[in-house]
């Protein structure tokens, strides 16, 4: 995904200048709503706050993804804001977090959402990537590197073929290549059914993906599309985000533990994703 296509350039906060968590959410809210992406600052915080009691989004590597699931929103929007000095965001690292992407979408742009968390995970785990963003001088310079890094993980699907065609890297890797397929072909679904244009091509393209995914899983999926759209869905705070009930303690501990294998919601039986 090219993270630029949901941030842009006047939307990226060189230095905030919020000295602990809740005052960097509330002014990177805010800072979405003075740019005129937000209709209101109350819901969104309130939402992204009680996200925050839940579970901390600090995933790690100086990065955080604050985020609330807003309605009457038309797309994702996204507010980064740096914190040169970092702050304490009890992420899973127990490290200081130097990069906040603060995050709001609209409920049916769930795998948007999903896919966009995933490439911030992917790209800002590379440590050069981070080193060249906390470098940068100003939001401009910042917005030319999230674009430049980005563009490599648009079309994920050959790198996924590769991994599914070497049988060295044996089953870990294949649940691992078809979860995040699942993921690609599901936000593709949603850009098939929203676009005016292009719709051949997105096409053609789920029809790749589509033959890369192992047959049973694939079968699952598609019952699920015609039942429960989506298939798909990510755990917040143990809950699941299809049906919104919490998922037993034990259940959720063996989901962040065991990547090896896809796992489903035992309520609704949607597959299930903790980023």
């Amino acid at each position: 995904m090219d993270l630029t296509k949901f941030i842009s350039s006047n939307c990226i906060v060189p230095s905030l200048l919020a000295a602990n968590k809740p005052e960097a959410l509330k002014e990177l809210t805010h800072f979405l709503f003075k740019q005129k992406k937000l209709d209101g600052v109350s819901t969104a915080l309130d939402q992204i706050m009680a996200r925050e009691t839940t579970e901390s989004t600090g995933i790690g590597h100086g990065i955080a993804v604050p985020h609330a699931r807003i309605s009457g929103l038309k797309t994702l929007v996204c507010a980064v804001g740096r914190v040169n000095g970092g702050v304490e965001f009890m992420a899973v690292d127990k490290e200081p977090v130097h990069l906040i992407f603060l995050i709001c979408y609209p409920p049916m742009q769930q795998t948007t959402y999903l896919n966009f968390i995933a490439t911030v995970a992917k790209l800002l785990r590379n440590k050069d990537n981070m080193e060249a963003i906390m470098a940068a001088e100003a939001e401009e310079e910042i917005f030319e590197i999230l674009e430049k890094v980005s563009v490599a993980f648009e079309q994920p699907e050959e790198v996924y073929k590769k991994v599914k065609q070497d049988p060295e890297l044996g089953q870990t890797k294949d649940a691992h290549a078809d979860l995040i397929l699942l993921a690609r072909l599901q936000l593709c679904q949603e850009m098939y059914d929203s676009a005016r244009t292009g719709r051949k091509a997105i096409k053609k393209r789920m029809e790749n993906i589509r033959s890369l995914v192992d047959p049973r899983i694939l079968r699952q999926f598609d019952r699920l599309m015609k039942r429960l759209a989506p298939a798909l869905v990510p755990v917040e705070g143990d809950t699941c985000q299809g049906c919104f009930m919490k998922l037993p303690s034990k259940f959720a501990q063996q989901v962040r533990a065991d990547q090896d294998h896809i796992h489903a919601c035992p309520n609704c039986s949607r597959f299930i994703y903790i980023v």
